[in-house]
């Protein structure tokens, strides 16, 4: 998990709007949510979740914290009656 303050969110969204992340949290993995979420100073923070940025319009600078979903997606290899299967 990387926290960083005060960070552009311009390469993060499509339209290249110009706005900043007060606090920008990259969670590359389940474990980052899990561990964000038990930090008793982030816990209750207000967030925002931010994926890949097509379908988003910002307004102005992003007080709440910024979950910038990193996590690699899966595909789906096949599907049977009893389950999913998957390879990342």
């Amino acid at each position: 998990m990387l926290v960083e303050k005060n960070v552009p969110l311009q390469a993060c969204n499509t339209f290249h709007i110009v706005a900043r992340a007060h606090t920008l949290v990259r969670l590359r993995s389940l474990l980052d949510l899990q561990a964000l979420l038990a930090n008793p100073d982030w816990a209750e923070a207000p967030k925002f979740v931010l994926g890949g940025g097509s379908n988003i319009v910002l307004t102005g600078d992003v007080k709440p914290m910024v979950l910038k979903v990193e996590i690699m997606g899966r595909r789906l290899v096949r599907e049977t009656a009893r389950a999913w299967k998957t390879w990342r």
